[in-house]
């Protein structure tokens, strides 16, 4: 039998050029130029301003890939894979594909430097800590917060998960473009929003709101969550927020939203937890992600736990989530 080790290994080693190639498709738009039909390589290479026969290399790559499929007429038309990163559908992954294969893929190539001296990748490469270089400009936070909201397709069960019934407002920390909160409030018709972040993200979601069904029922609040955190809330959340944080900088945040949250309160945390088991699990990747890229952390249940502890909440609950991904449900003590 053929040893599996060197085709394992050479698999790995060859695993970004697959996410570069997602990325030029994503760069070159190609999912939304083949959206009203199939073309050639040679009409794509037009219409992309690319070299033809580069183009068509990359294109039988992305054929390999399941990212496009060809006809007999030499033709290429989207997969469904491929769809995911048209731009005017519904969670799209184009801006995702573009911060993967962009800022990210330069912060990982610096792994090494992390491992060797603790100091952040993506620091190193782009001179500013990830959450200050995205929040540098609106139209960098929108096209983050727009890669963000393409992975929360794990948001979905979350509203059956915890009983709403007695809560009246929800408060959404650092809630971004708000899809986490609007997937709440659709779900519950009685309840009304908050959403608290940074001033120009909060403009740009109170602008992408305006027109919605939610205009009515989501307030807007603009400031620091180390230094305070809106009260008038039943339910809180706080989506993957602390896994970009060192201990004592979660805690800071924890203690903030004790200090709003009421006694019969409730803060819901989304973030991925590590398995004690050992058991494989997206979240060990993140970790290492978030080591290289955030200077934060994937934990483990007791360590969210301890956490939460220290900041005056205690851990009741722990709901599994799509993409390796958890709902942790904390109360008052």
């Amino acid at each position: 039998m053929t040893d599996p080790a060197p085709r394992r290994m050479m698999d790995l080693l060859i695993g970004y050029w697959a996410s570069q190639a997602v990325h030029a498709a994503a760069a070159l738009g190609l999912a939304d130029l083949l959206a009203d039909g199939p073309a050639s390589a040679a009409e794509l290479a037009g219409r992309t301003g690319t070299h033809e026969p580069s183009l068509a290399r990359l294109l039988r790559f992305l054929v390999e890939l399941d990212v496009l499929a060809d006809g007999p007429d030499g033709r290429y038309r989207t997969t469904g894979l491929g769809e995911t990163l048209r731009t005017e559908e519904h969670g799209s992954m184009r801006d995702l594909a573009l911060l993967y294969g962009e800022e990210f893929y330069a912060g990982w190539g610096q792994l090494l430097h992390t491992v060797r001296t603790g100091e952040n990748a993506f620091e190193h490469v782009h001179g500013a800590a990830m959450y200050p270089y995205f929040g540098r400009s609106p139209e960098s936070t929108a096209r983050f917060d727009r890669a963000m909201a393409a992975s929360s397709s794990f948001f979905d069960p979350i509203p059956g998960l915890y009983d709403f019934s007695r809560a009246r407002t929800v408060v959404d920390i650092a809630g971004g473009n708000g899809v986490l909160l609007t997937t709440v409030l659709k779900a519950h018709p009685g309840l009304t929003g908050l959403l608290f972040d940074t001033p120009h993200v909060v403009d740009a979601a109170r602008a992408e709101l305006a027109g919605s069904e939610f205009a009515d029922r989501i307030g807007y609040e603009s400031g620091d969550y180390y230094e305070k955190i809106p009260g008038g809330g039943d339910v809180y959340l706080l989506s993957r927020v602390l896994h970009g944080r060192d201990d004592e900088k979660c805690v800071r945040v924890l203690e903030r939203i004790r200090e709003a949250v009421p006694a019969d309160g409730a803060l819901l945390i989304v973030e991925r937890v590590i398995p004690e088991d050992g058991s494989p699990s997206l979240a060990a990747w993140f970790d290492v992600h978030m080591l290289a890229i955030a200077g934060g952390s994937e934990r483990t249940a007791e360590e969210y736990r301890t956490l939460l502890e220290r900041a005056g909440f205690e851990l009741t609950a722990l709901h599994g989530l799509p993409l390796d991904s958890q709902l942790l449900v904390a109360e008052p003590r």
